[in-house]
């Protein structure tokens, strides 16, 4: 009975400190011209690079069009989604019009992505154009339950952010869709949103069944990574990576850690996230904290040569990870301190974190054993899980768990947790 939560404890709701879209217009009018996302290069696109007033400008654009349809607090706006600057416009747009935003990946069967629908019966659809442009239309199947089943109060058929910061969205009746809102740029909509309000709607990995919509909550998301920066000295001097399944909950730390930070976020071409290449663009753009899966790890470092020591943090999710899969990020990242946490839908929930430390010996080799270290409130493991993706998604096979390396045992928690780099 000792590892259950206390549910008596005082959750410190008087304690809020604001919602994830206040403290990003705080960075955005403190520092408009500081560099919020870089989409990297691939062979055929250049470098795009944003400031903050440019995405807070923009996100404010599609804001007011979702509020003018009347789109609040309690709506669910989904996202046809793509790995890009589009979606974080997407993001912060609904959270500035107080809705629930979720995703539907175009790499998701359609009967998935219409179980996604049926789930969150969403009030508005933002279809980014790029997603079309290498997904194609969406599914029949798909695009029927839209048009027969769903009330939408709007949708947005193409929206793409251009070089220059304008928000593009397509057009109706041959009127651009944005006009009537493109002078309300400098601000947010004046809606309110309170500790209870709901920012995100994920969805588990549906091992166990049909998938289950899980509803986060603002007070979580902002004691979330207000604790996580203090613990692992995060600040807008980081530099973070889109690197998380477009539809896996960790991507919304991708994005909300460093607009909550005032830091960068670095978005990869498709082409860079396989093996060997990610670890080059990993060297050439020099990230300094990264959310992975187990299986995105191997793909960063399978096959790879190049180092990328500026990589300090790194955070994995989704499914079981080895120490075999630490040592091996470890001679590529050097830097790299190393956390195993629960996704997002456990974490915004639980507050379980695991911490997993590749400590160096005098002589910097790596045949040290991991040391584990639960915070917070520990649970036993289950001996066995289901296999996911590099995304994070369960494929429906089961494998027994690995147990941890000689040395590597769980130890209760300790408030002056110490670091391998302090060795």
């Amino acid at each position: 009975m000792s590892q259950i939560p206390d549910p008596t404890v005082d959750l410190d709701w008087s304690g809020y400190a604001g919602s994830i879209q206040d403290h990003f217009r705080a960075n955005a009018e403190g520092h408009p011209d500081r560099t919020c996302v870089i989409e990297t290069k691939s062979s055929t696109t250049p470098e795009r690079v944003f400031t903050y007033k440019q995405i807070y400008e923009a996100s404010n654009t599609l804001a007011w069009h979702l509020h003018k349809a009347n789109i609040t607090n309690g709506d669910v706006v989904m996202i046809w989604a793509h790995r890009s600057v589009d979606l974080v416009v997407a993001f912060m747009a609904t959270l500035q019009s107080g809705a629930t935003l979720t995703v539907l990946d175009p790499a998701y069967p359609p009967a998935r992505q219409k179980i996604y629908l049926e789930v969150s019966q969403p009030r508005a659809l933002l279809k980014i154009g790029r997603a079309t442009d290498e997904n194609g239309p969406l599914a029949p199947l798909v695009q029927t339950y839209i048009d027969n089943d769903l009330q939408l109060k709007t949708e947005v058929p193409e929206l793409r952010l251009r070089d220059d910061g304008y928000l593009y969205g397509g057009e109706v009746d041959g009127q651009d869709i944005f006009a009537g809102v493109r002078s309300l740029a400098s601000a947010p909509p004046d809606v309110v949103v309170g500790p209870d309000s709901n920012p995100t709607l994920s969805f588990t990995s549906g091992s166990e069944g049909r998938p289950k919509g899980v509803l986060g909550r603002h007070y979580s998301l902002i004691y979330y990574f207000k604790w996580m920066a203090e613990r692992f000295n995060l600040s807008s001097e980081s530099r973070y990576t889109m690197l998380s399944g477009i539809a896996h909950d960790p991507v919304q730390r991708d994005i909300f850690t460093p607009l909550f930070l005032g830091a960068q976020l670095l978005v990869p071409s498709r082409e860079d996230i396989q093996h060997e290449k990610l670890a080059e663009w990993a060297r050439d753009h020099k990230p300094t904290v990264t959310h992975l899966t187990p299986a995105m790890g191997q793909i960063l470092v399978g096959g790879a040569t190049a180092e990328f020591p500026s990589l300090e943090t790194v955070f994995f999710v989704g499914d079981v990870l080895t120490t075999r899969d630490c040592r091996a990020l470890r001679r590529l990242a050097v830097n790299a301190n190393i956390i195993n946490m629960l996704g997002s839908t456990g974490v915004f929930g639980s507050g379980l974190v695991e911490q997993m430390e590749l400590r160096r010996n005098a002589n910097n080799d790596h045949r040290d054993p991991a040391r584990r270290q639960l915070l917070r409130n520990p649970q036993p493991r289950k001996r066995s899980r289901r296999v996911g993706d590099a995304e994070g998604n369960r494929t429906g096979r089961k494998r027994h768990e690995k147990r941890p390396a000689a040395g590597c045992q769980p130890r209760k928690p300790d408030t002056a947790m110490q670091s391998w780099r302090s060795r």
